[in-house]
């Protein structure tokens, strides 16, 4: 996967912290063989408007576990802004500003 909208479809099947950056695993069963693609997140993120990780948050994960198993039905660029749809209507915003609490 190399564009962002090739998330729809594909459904959240990890959740994990490597070192500072959360990050969330994606598969794809549509195509064969299955393929997996991995978010880094380096930035804050809401989860329906509330703040799920800024800086002076310990981890991000107990937020990311609500998105486990969930199917991706819509994807969003606005600049370098990232927005995720999620099967249950929650909706996930990635800053995509560089925090400085991970780099």
């Amino acid at each position: 996967m190399t564009q962002p909208q090739e998330l729809v479809g594909t459904f959240v099947i990890e959740i994990g912290e490597r070192q500072a950056w959360p990050f969330m695993t994606f598969c794809d069963n549509n195509s064969t063989p299955s393929r997996e693609a991995r978010l880094y997140i380096d930035s804050a993120f809401t989860l329906n408007e509330m703040p799920a990780w800024s800086e002076g948050t310990e981890s991000a994960v107990p937020n990311l576990l609500a998105l486990n198993h969930l199917e991706v039905v819509g994807v969003e660029v606005n600049g370098a802004e990232l927005s995720l749809a999620f099967s249950d209507d929650t909706r996930m915003v990635v800053s995509g500003i560089a925090a400085a609490w991970t780099t």
